[in-house]
C-alpha cells in the first residue's frame, strides 16, 4: 500500500505495518496485544510462537483476580453475600475486557485501514505520534504507581496478616496475584490512552482540513476530503462502542455497587477499602476517555466556524467558477454546517457541556459517601 494523501483511501495490508504504527508500542508489546501475524512476518516462525505462548501467560495474569470473590470466601467463609461479590467482580473483569478490545482493536481492519493512515499523515507532519505532555505523563504514572503501593500495603494486611492460609490455592495466590497486578493495572490505562491518541489523530486531521481551505482550492477537493474525514470518525464511533463500555460503563457500575454496599456493609467497605480506592482510578481514567471525545466534537465545532470566518473574509476562495459552479460552493458550506453533530458513544452526543454535567453529578453522588467513609475510617 501507499503512503495516504489528499483525502485517498490506501489499501493497506499487513506487509506495509510497522512496529512504530503501534501507539505506545513497548506497552503493547508487553501486553501482547500486537498481532502475532505481525510479528510472524516481521520477526519470524520462532518469534510469533514465542509471542503467541506470552499471550497466553498475559491472559492468565489478567484474569487471575476474576475469582477475587471465591479468594474472599477462603478468607472469610460466609462473610460475603450477593452485591460484595457483584462488586469485585465487575471491578477485577475490567482488566481482561480491556485487553480482549484492545486485542481485537489492533487487530482489526479498521485499525488497518483508519488509524494506520493516520498515523502515518501524523508521522509525516510533525516526524513522531501525538503524545501526552511530559507533566501529564508524570502525573499518570505517579498515580499508577501510588496505586501499587496502596494495592501491595492492603495486600499484606488483608493475606499476609492471615496467618495459616487456608487451602494451598489461596497460599499460591497470595504469590501470583501481586507479581500480576500491574498487568491488570495496565489494560485499563492502555484502552483510555489509546483512545485519546486516536482522538488526538482525529482533531491532527481535523487542523489539516481547515489549513487546505487558505488560498485558492477546489470545492470539489475539500468536500472529499470532508467526507473521508467524516466517515472515519463515524468508523470510530462504530469500533469504540465496545470500548466505551467496558471503560466508562463498568466503572459507572462499579460506583453504583459501591454505594449501595456503604448503606448495607460498611464492615466490607471497610476490609476491602483498596478496591473503592481502584474505583476512583478507574472512574479518572474514564473521564478521560470522555473528555477526549468531547474535544473531537468540539474541534469539529470550532474548525467549521473558523472556516466560515476564512470565506467571509476572504481568506478562503474557491476555483469554481461563481455563476457557473457556484451552486456547487453553496452546497458545500450548507453541508459543511450540518454534516457531523460531533462524537456520538452509543447515540450520545460527547460534548464539553456533558461531561461537565456529569462530573457535577458524581461530584455530588461521592461527596457525602467519601466524607461518610472517612468518619467511619
Amino acid at each position: 500500500g501507499g503512503e495516504p494523501g489528499g483525502g485517498e483511501v490506501a489499501h493497506w495490508t499487513w506487509v506495509d505495518i510497522r512496529l512504530p504504527d503501534f501507539p505506545f508500542r513497548r506497552f503493547s508489546l508487553l501486553l501482547a496485544l500486537i498481532p502475532v501475524k505481525f510479528i510472524y512476518r516481521r520477526y519470524g516462525i520462532f518469534a510469533a510462537l514465542f509471542y503467541a505462548l506470552y499471550g497466553i501467560f498475559v491472559f492468565i495474569f489478567l484474569n487471575l483476580a476474576d475469582p477475587w470473590a471465591l479468594y474472599m470466601q477462603w478468607l472469610e467463609p460466609g462473610a460475603q453475600d450477593w452485591f460484595q461479590n457483584s462488586f469485585l467482580t465487575v471491578i477485577c473483569s475490567q482488566a481482561p475486557l480491556a485487553w480482549l478490545f484492545l486485542r481485537w482493536l489492533l487487530n482489526s481492519d479498521h485499525f488497518l485501514t483508519k488509524i494506520v493512515p493516520m498515523i502515518r499523515e501524523e508521522q509525516r507532519r510533525k516526524g513522531r505520534l501525538p503524545c501526552i505532555k511530559m507533566h501529564w505523563r508524570c502525573l499518570y504514572g505517579g498515580i499508577s504507581f501510588l496505586v501499587l503501593c496502596l494495592y501491595v500495603i492492603w495486600f499484606y494486611f488483608a493475606v499476609y496478616q492471615k496467618s495459616n492460609l487456608p487451602i494451598l490455592p489461596l497460599q499460591i495466590m497470595s504469590v501470583a496475584l501481586p507479581v500480576t497486578f500491574p498487568y491488570r493495572l495496565l489494560a485499563p490505562v492502555m484502552l483510555c490512552q489509546i483512545f485519546s491518541v486516536i482522538a488526538k489523530l482525529h482533531i491532527a486531521r481535523m487542523g489539516e482540513y481547515q489549513a487546505r481551505h487558505r488560498g485558492r482550492n477546489s470545492g470539489r477537493a475539500l468536500f472529499r476530503l470532508l467526507k473521508r474525514n467524516i466517515g472515519d470518525r463515524e468508523a470510530e464511533e462504530q469500533a469504540w462502542r465496545s470500548g466505551f463500555l467496558i471503560s466508562v460503563g463498568l466503572p459507572c457500575i462499579s460506583v453504583a455497587i459501591l454505594v449501595v454496599l456503604l448503606t448495607r456493609c460498611e464492615d466490607f467497605v471497610l476490609y476491602t477499602w483498596f478496591f473503592s480506592s481502584f474505583v476512583l482510578y478507574l472512574v479518572v481514567q474514564s473521564a478521560q476517555t470522555f473528555v477526549s471525545a468531547a474535544q473531537i466534537t468540539a474541534k469539529s465545532k470550532k474548525v467549521r466556524l473558523e472556516i466560515f470566518e476564512m470565506i467571509i473574509m476572504p481568506e478562503a476562495t474557491f476555483t469554481e467558477n461563481r455563476t457557473e459552479d457556484g451552486f456547487q460552493v453553496d452546497a458545500y458550506t450548507t453541508y459543511l454546517s450540518k454534516c457531523y453533530p460531533g462524537f456520538c458513544v452509543l447515540g450520545t452526543l460527547v460534548t464539553n457541556e456533558l461531561v461537565t454535567q456529569l462530573g457535577n453529578v458524581l461530584a455530588l453522588t461521592a461527596l457525602p459517601l467519601v466524607v461518610k467513609y472517612l468518619v467511619h475510617t
